[in-house]
């Protein structure tokens, strides 16, 4: 599912809005929060019990919202000297108290139902298996190539015990016409990004989908909600924020909903 201001309107994004406790739902990065609970609550994962595996948290509601509703959550980000960066973006999480939201939250809850771990993206640790969930908000796109992004989420399926479901969201490029793949910074710096074409996310939807999984993935770019033709320009107002100019290209963010049926994928 892409972005849209259609997704604004709607009372359950609203509720989600609220729940999450963000000012405003006209920002793409708070659509991909509503879009990842969503998700999990139309699958009967909120519920005590449950756990779930999230990537590249930083300091996102989303943890603090899963332990409210009882899930078991392992909260992972990159260790903070191979963050470059990030590491001073106000971004990444380099222990458990960062996410902490005692209005979403109490502090109680929170220890005893998160765990927090560094992880490279790269490199899951075997350990990380039989996850009811697993997510990440607008992360593999930093992980220094486009195919590199593609690696992540096929390896994170395998923390998915059969049944369980993976909601990753990233950037899409929505210009119009054929357009060269837009990549930009270095690995090196911390600061890569690669903005995904409906084309390359189609490539690696047909990837996941042969290592047997299920795919649920619209694709369809809006452009009639005055939010899908409000683009934000730099420097960023950040409300309405769902459309914005990177360089010569629109983007805005799209999500991907992945079940592992029984006995899909290798372990």
């Amino acid at each position: 599912m892409v972005a849209s201001g259609t997704h604004v309107d709607h009372p359950e994004y609203a509720r989600w809005v609220d729940a999450l406790e963000q000012p405003h739902g006209r920002h793409r990065k708070v659509w991909e929060w509503c879009f990842i609970m969503n998700a999990l609550e139309r699958n009967g994962l909120l519920t005590r019990g449950k756990r779930a595996l999230g990537f590249g948290v930083g300091t996102e509601p989303v943890v603090a919202l899963l332990a409210a509703r009882g899930v078991d959550v392992t909260a992972t980000d990159q260790s903070p000297d191979a963050a470059g960066a990030w590491a001073t973006s106000g971004q990444h999480a380099a222990a458990l108290d960062v996410l902490r939201r005692p209005s979403i939250c109490p502090d109680v809850e929170l220890d005893e139902r998160v765990q927090f771990r560094a992880v490279d993206m790269r490199r899951i640790p075997d350990d990380l298996r039989d996850y009811d969930a697993t997510w990440s908000s607008c992360c593999f796109e930093h992980l220094g190539s486009k195919q590199a992004g593609f690696e992540f989420v096929l390896n994170s399926l395998r923390t998915l015990k059969p049944g369980g479901i993976a909601i990753h969201t990233t950037e899409i490029d929505c210009s119009r016409g054929r357009r060269s793949l837009l990549e930009s910074g270095s690995l090196e710096a911390g600061d890569y990004c690669c903005f995904y074409r409906r084309s390359d996310i189609l490539e690696l939807v047909e990837m996941v989908r042969d290592s047997g999984y299920v795919v649920n993935a619209d694709l369809a770019i809006g452009r009639r909600h005055r939010l899908d033709r409000t683009v934000d320009h730099p420097p960023y107002k950040g409300d309405p924020h769902i459309r914005l100019r990177v360089q010569d290209r629109v983007v805005t963010s799209v999500g991907l909903l992945i079940s592992r049926p029984a006995g899909a994928g290798s372990t």
